[in-house]
């Protein structure tokens, strides 16, 4: 798997698990509508994910900033390398 040799680069953030096949359920959709199409899911931490999660209180103002921000760079960081390593064509 291509992306198992990125993990150097984020194993010393605790981001170790690299596997085939999740995507999430908010983006699966797109394996359907748009066959080759590279997809990549963040699995974080469940401990508070469900505290409010499908709720009537899931609202923005419960996201953890911090937490959230943590999420982006590492995706961000992901895509980047994805680009610059040419790690898909």
């Amino acid at each position: 798997l291509k992306l198992k040799s990125l993990r150097e680069y984020f194993e010393p953030y605790g981001i170790f698990h690299f596997f085939r096949g999740g995507s999430g359920v908010d983006i699966s959709f797109l394996k359907q509508e748009t066959p080759g199409v590279v997809l990549a899911g963040l699995v974080t931490d469940p401990q508070r994910y469900f505290d409010y999660h499908h709720s009537a209180n899931d609202t923005f103002d419960k996201v953890n900033r911090r937490e959230m921000q943590l999420g982006s760079a590492a995706m961000a960081s992901l895509i980047y390398l994805i680009d610059e390593l040419d790690l898909f064509d």
